[in-house]
């Protein structure tokens, strides 16, 4: 039985409709009505009392769930125990956004290479919209990025999400008893990331929904260079937190109080189904597994696990 079928049952009986399933499961509506449809047709029992105004379990559906819900712990048990006790082989082809670099790559890279000494890993760090294009086409297995890629026989995993803020020089912050107004930061100045990524969208929605129009704003697809403009006082920016953690550490850079919180930068782990290798699985579990790590080290001002 497939469990991806178990688990788009379970989460409609969850979250009481197909349509917040879909959402949760980073799938479309239809692919998850055809999940259950070919559920339904496998167990040869009806599991849902469709109607409009309310979506109800049928008795086979309600004896359904617990076994369901059984199945799925032991599948999730299952792939830990062989990911952990089993080497990965071949070459496998992970991209990132700029964002995963400067935060808890280098020593998810480390680990892997010590757990999965036979594992060859070749990297690509580009935008969310690069990555999801490289997906769809084959050309790497295993993407971190910042929305689902909603494609056949890719499959996406919540892996947290990371603070985002404004920030700028310990002198922007001093002297300002009171958060300030988006109208005041962006009456300066802004950089962030690159054009249409989390970040950048985040900003012009901020501004849409108070009302305010950006002086300037400048995009830029390097968070090192992104540092680098700020502490030369080219304006100020708006980034996940946790990238320049050793900046606010050391109080070369601060963050700036606003009446604005911009809020998380969700993250997401795409792979491609492989039946011939389990490969890409196995590393987008150890991938989320680091990101929870990491999520705890720096506190939920920075970084926050899934929960």
């Amino acid at each position: 039985m497939n469990l991806r079928f178990l688990e788009a049952f379970v989460w409609v009986v969850k979250l009481g409709s197909f349509r917040a399933a879909a959402e949760r499961l980073n799938l479309t509506q239809a692919a998850v009505s055809s999940r259950i449809a070919t559920l339904e047709e496998d167990l040869g029992q009806k599991l849902f009392d469709r109607d409009p105004r309310e979506l109800r379990l049928t008795a086979s559906g309600r004896l359904l769930v617990g076994y369901a819900e059984r199945m799925l712990d032991l599948g999730r048990d299952m792939r830990s125990a062989l990911n952990s006790s089993r080497e990965l082989k071949g070459v496998l082809r992970i991209g990132v956004v700029e964002t995963v670099i400067h935060t808890w790559l280098p020593d998810f890279l480390a680990a892997l290479r010590e757990r999965h000494s036979v594992l060859e890993v070749q990297l690509t760090a580009d935008s969310t919209l690069r990555l999801h294009d490289d997906m769809r086409r084959g050309l790497i297995d295993v993407a971190v990025q910042t929305d689902p890629v909603l494609h056949e026989g890719i499959s996406n995993r919540d892996i947290g999400s990371m603070q985002l803020g404004w920030v700028g020089l310990p002198e922007d912050c001093r002297g300002n008893a009171a958060p300030l107004s988006i109208s005041d930061l962006v009456s300066r100045p802004i950089v962030t990331m690159t054009r249409g990524s989390q970040p950048h969208r985040t900003l012009l929605e901020a501004c849409r929904r108070a009302g305010a129009t950006p002086t300037t704003v400048h995009c830029v697809g390097s968070i090192a260079a992104i540092v680098r403009l700020i502490r030369g006082g080219f304006g100020i920016a708006t980034l996940p937190l946790a990238t320049i953690y050793g900046e606010l550490a050391a109080g070369t850079l601060a963050t700036i109080p606003s009446e604005v919180d911009l809020g998380p930068m969700r993250l997401v782990v795409s792979y491609r189904e492989d039946p011939t290798s389990d490969a890409a699985e196995g590393v987008a579990t150890l991938i989320a597994e680091e990101a929870m790590r990491f999520a705890s080290a720096v506190g939920a001002g920075l970084a926050r696990p899934l929960s």
